[in-house]
């Protein structure tokens, strides 16, 4: 190091500021550290003596701020940048060195003894109880107040089959709900933590290695995830958590000492479970005879077998064409190097998961670089790079009319994936032979309806979708120069582009032919910086530990993109399908952004004697999107913590190794709703009348407007989630059995909304946004785990975890003339069947509000009998095997006022039960998880257990309808018409019990690592092997009908969640 670059000039000259702002608050802590007395010990005329030493850790490194004190007595201090400390005890006296993640060390104070050297050494239990708690603060599990889940088996989740780390944390915490909504490749599962609040869903903040909104490179890079599950914890991310909590993930970094290579990879097998099964021929020939005499109707000629023996083969099983067996793989190399003064990691991943419908797949490359290197015993700089790469395919299978599982389902079975005689090569839904339709006069193509061939929607639309996402994070810390004063400044650069082709071509087999394709382009570069600045100090005298945070961060964001359609073309050959040869072309920009945020940090911690802890943080947030009036927000947290074990009043003794009482009060702020372009001004080539009548400029030269496309509000402010946690911790049995019991109530006001009521639809602008409702969560959480190890061979463990959530709307906002509360109207249509969603106050947010159903009539005398108090017929059109739909208000007649709230998506109670054992080198796990009080809406039903609309092929149940000699089914009669609206009425018929539970996960695993170390060379370099066979998702007990239950409350056959084998290795070397 040159000269000038020295401790007095370089460092205080840029660090000056922000150590001067805290000498008040450290003079009287710094005076117990190294090389200053502590008051209590000052005098030597009472007999103490003056003690030195230096502490270090396994590899020589000084262990710096670790605590020194004289037990039973008040004397402490801490080590400084060096790891030395000194200080005055009484002779003789018991001296304990503590630090976090070590093992503590105790020596005796002799007089005219020669400095001590303290070796301390890692407590790898303690280090699995190091929590990280945000902004690069980390505290001890046992000393925490919040409401902090703790994912400690990181390692062991890995090594599951499963893709995203949302698929990881199902079912490991309690008030931690992850939904898999179908088992897409490209999607990842929905995480809800603690309740939804908002009607836009509650934003999860992922803060991937300190960065909010980070990429995980790998799931095998993962060091350790914590989840902040109440508002007093994230309340330090003010707006930035989205009120729906926090997720910390932090990711390996390389050690000092050897370099190191490892090899994480699995390769397995997936297959869709459950599936439905459609009609063969046979079955359908029947089906339809049925329907039409039901209806009183003529069977089409087309169905009669001797007219057309086409129909009467099966040539296809559809469900066969469009499912596969899908290869899964997952592989992960990382090179690890570290010395005395830089450490350095570098991972390359990839992994390639296709999908079990065909012509789906997601493929990721990644790579990530972790790099520290320690300029000198003050200063370091670290780098952390991630470079991601993901290609994927998908398809919208909810789709009610083309969507491809239904489309299979549709499709007769007598028909072929391909024809000859199609230009497409593609069959439709009958055979388009010549010689056939010379010969029987007609191919009957209208007796099967438009359906689709779902083998030409998945192959044949040629999407490429990629997208190219770099991250840069660039540290600077500063430490030590006043012992336990911190400095860390971070930039973080994030550019992501994406580049998305789709060509539709012409359809022209039968069934539903479409003349008309089409290309789509699109690109789009995402550029944003974040930065931070934190200052922290932390110290220990005496009995009282503080800790004090202070920090600004700022962001910016802002995308722009391009699309570009073309129609038309002449030839769809691979090697035409670019814009060149389009017919006709059209094309438009946009700017989303650009969006800007500026945020203060506070946050204060003591503790005293490890008995009492105290937090408190808060965060001032200011929104660029917001208007300047209310563009700030203020985020308060306080919590506190009793380790009522620690008091001398209770029993020392190894049944209660723990007893601690905790609780906490935060806000957080939800900008969600949102958008990023809510007061930009947008740029249009057209415009109609009405907005030029309200402020719309038009610039003569270029013939363009500029408009607000949104009315705007002034007084729109934050969306608000506040929270209430009482907690309590038990440890018996020395540690063995853990237990962790919450309970919360959680409130979100300032609900921000379109406003719904009195705006005029003349007014040439879209209704503004306002801040209108309230909803309630509240909920009781608890944790259960027990380890234990009989003897050296031998170890086993049991865990559990129960939550229960009461989700309600407590306010509307809105009431009619007559002071009646109103409602908050939703969708969920699906083709006959109008909307199932409605909110009102007192119940469930997403409650499904339909007509109740009193069963199936099984007379006609039956549903005749069913009359007003005027002896009118309630359902004038029933007959035997209609179902029954339930006059709710009594005036004689069904419809949408007779609609009640049925129950909602979302689950009452959420459950896991994992066990394992590990017996030498073998180790095994299960794990079991479930939900319950979840209700589903089978829509589906509406077209694969009904004959009415279109005439198409139907799931094979549907021959399990009410007839005169099957009364006891729950299928409505088959017929061809509906004059009862059985399946056209919004009722719960469509509405199931999705309550389910699974044998989610099943892993053996054998270490190999005595083996591998027979050979010297290996055994020196510590290198480990493992191998490990797994299973996902293996069997699900349910009452649900549909294909799977976990399908987000909405299921129009949607992708289906896979069944997955697996077999994987571990080499480090």
């Amino acid at each position: 190091m040159g000269k000038g670059f020295s401790k007095q000039n370089w460092m205080w000259g840029f660090f000056g500021a922000a150590a001067c702002s805290m000498l008040s608050f450290s003079s009287s802590a710094y005076a117990g550290t190294a090389y200053k007395k502590s008051p209590e010990v000052l005098m030597q005329q009472y007999g103490s003596i003056t003690i030195k030493g230096v502490v270090k850790d396994a590899n020589g490194e000084p262990v710096i701020g670790a605590s020194v004190k004289m037990v039973g007595g008040k004397a402490g201090t801490i080590t400084d940048v060096d790891g030395r400390f000194a200080m005055q005890v009484k002779p003789g006296a018991s001296v304990e060195v503590s630090y976090i993640g070590y093992l503590p060390e105790t020596f005796k104070a002799i007089q005219n003894a020669k400095d001590f050297n303290i070796t301390l050494r890692e407590d790898s239990k303690m280090l699995n109880e190091v929590v990280a708690i945000g902004y690069g603060t980390a505290t001890k599990k046992k000393d925490l107040s919040a409401a902090i889940g703790v994912v400690s088996n990181v390692d062991e989740l890995a090594v599951r089959p499963v893709t995203s780390t949302e698929g990881m944390l199902q079912g490991q915490l309690a008030g931690v709900t992850v939904t898999a909504d179908g088992g897409d490749p490209t999607a990842n599962p929905n995480i809800v933590i603690r309740g939804q609040g908002s009607q836009n869903g509650d934003n999860v903040l992922w803060v991937v290695d300190g960065v909010p909104g980070a990429p995980i490179a790998s799931l095998n890079d993962i060091e350790s995830i914590v989840v902040l599950k109440d508002a007093a914890s994230a309340a330090i991310y003010g707006a930035q958590s989205g009120a729906g909590g926090v997720v910390l993930v932090t990711t390996k970094k390389a050690k000092k000492g050897q370099t190191s290579i490892s090899y994480d990879g699995m390769v397995g097998i997936r297959n869709a479970m459950n599936l439905p099964t459609p009609l063969n021929a046979e079955q359908e020939i029947e089906m339809r005879k049925r329907s039409y005499a039901s209806a009183g109707m003529n069977l089409p000629t087309g169905w009669d077998v001797t007219k057309n023996p086409w129909v009467g083969t099966t040539r296809t099983n559809w469900m066969d064409e469009v499912f596969r067996t899908a290869f899964y793989q997952r592989h992960n190399v990382a090179l690890s190097t570290g010395n005395e003064t830089s450490t350095n990691r570098l991972s390359f991943a990839y992994d390639n998961d296709e999908g079990i419908m065909r012509y789906t797949f997601n493929k990721n490359l990644a790579l990530h670089y972790t790099g520290k290197y320690q300029l000198n015993k003050w200063v370091s700089i670290s780098e952390d790079f991630v470079w991601k790469n993901t290609e994927n395919r998908t398809t919208a299978t909810n789709e009610g009319y083309t969507g491809p599982i239904l489309s299979a389902i549709y499709m007769p079975a007598s028909a072929t994936v391909y024809s000859p005689f199609t230009q497409s090569g593609f069959g439709g839904t009958t055979t388009e032979d010549p010689a056939y339709i010379a010969k029987y006069g007609s191919n009957f193509a209208d007796i099967h309806g438009d359906a689709v061939n779902p083998i030409n929607t998945l192959s044949s639309k040629n999407i490429f979708n990629r997208t190219n996402d770099a991250w840069s994070t660039t540290s600077l810390e500063i430490g030590n120069v006043i012992p336990g004063l911190k400095f860390v400044s971070r930039f973080t650069y994030n550019l992501q582009t994406n580049y998305y082709k789709q060509f539709s071509p012409r359809r022209d087999e039968v069934g539903k032919p479409d003349g008309a394709n089409s290309l789509d382009e699109s690109t789009y570069r995402t550029d944003q910086w974040k930065t931070e600045n934190t200052l922290t100090y932390d110290n220990t005298f005496d009995k009282h530990t503080v800790g004090a945070l202070f920090s600004t961060t700022a962001d910016h964001y802002n995308v722009r993109g391009f699309e570009v359609n073309g129609k038309t073309f002449a030839d769809e050959s691979a090697y035409l399908q670019y814009l060149a040869y389009a017919g006709s072309v059209s094309a438009k920009d946009y700017l989303t952004g650009p969006d800007a945020n500026v945020s203060l940090i506070g946050r204060l911690a003591y503790s005293y004697d490890d008995r009492y802890f105290l937090t408190a943080s808060w965060r001032r947030d200011y929104a660029g999107r917001l208007p300047k009036t209310k563009n700030h927000g203020d985020f308060p947290a306080v919590t506190a913590g009793w380790k009522i074990s620690n008091e001398s009043f209770f029993p020392k003794n190894d049944v209660v190794s723990l007893l601690k009482l905790r609780a906490s009060w935060g806000r957080v702020g939800n900008l969600g709703s949102i958008g990023y372009n809510y007061r930009s001004a947008l740029l249009s080539k057209s415009s109609w009348q009405e907005q030029a009548q309200y402020g719309v400029e038009k610039n003569k030269l270029w013939d363009t407007f500029i408009y607000n496309s949104i009315a705007l509000n002034n007084n729109l402010t934050w969306e608000t989630s506040e929270q209430f946690d009482l907690g309590l911790d038990i440890n018996m049995f020395n540690d063995r059995l853990a237990m962790q019991f919450d309970w919360y109530e959680k409130r979100t006001f300032d609900l921000i909304q379109t406003q719904s009521m009195n705006w005029p639809s003349s007014i040439g602008l879209d209704a503004m946004l306002v801040n209108q409702g309230e909803v309630r969560n509240r909920g009781f959480e608890a944790s259960i785990n027990w380890n234990d190890r009989i003897n050296k061979d031998w170890s086993y463990f049991v865990s559990g975890n129960f939550s229960w959530l009461k989700n309600w709307v407590s306010d509307i906002g809105v009431k009619d003339a007559e002071g009646n509360k109103g409602v908050w109207t939703g969708d969920g249509s699906f083709r006959i069947i109008p909307y199932c969603y409605q909110d009102a106050e007192g119940q469930p947010l997403g409650s499904f509000y339909l007509i109740k159903n009193a069963g199936i009539f099984q007379s006609d005398a039956e549903a005749a009998a069913y009359v007003d108090k005027d002896g009118n017929r309630i359902q004038p059109n029933a007959k035997a095997g209609d179902l029954k739909f339930i006059d709710k208000n009594g005036d004689g007649k069904i419809t949408d006022d007779d609609r009640q709230y049925c129950g909602s998506a979302t689950p009452k109670y959420t459950f896991s039960l994992s066990g394992g054992f590990t017996w030498k080198d073998l180790s095994f796990s299960a794990m079991l998880q479930g939900v319950a009080g979840a209700k589903a809406m089978n829509v589906a039903k509406c077209m694969t257990l009904s004959d009415v609309e279109g005439n198409f092929n139907r799931d094979s149940r549907i021959l399990d309808a009410w007839s005169e000699t099957n009364r006891g089914s729950d299928i409505p009669r088959l017929s061809k018409n509906d004059p009862n609206g059985n399946f056209s009425t919004a009722s719960d018929w469509y509405l199931e019990n999705a309550s389910y539970l699974r044998l989610k996960n099943v892993t053996v695993s054998y270490d190999l690592t005595n083996l591998l170390r027979k050979c010297a060379h290996l055994n020196s370099r510590s290198s480990r092997l493992s191998v490990y066979v797994s299973g996902e998702n293996l069997f699900t007990i349910t009452d649900y009908t549909g294909i799977d239950p976990e399908c987000g409350g909405w299921d129009a056959m949607k992708y289906p969640v896979a069944r997955t084998f697996s077999f994987g290795v571990k080499l480090t070397y």
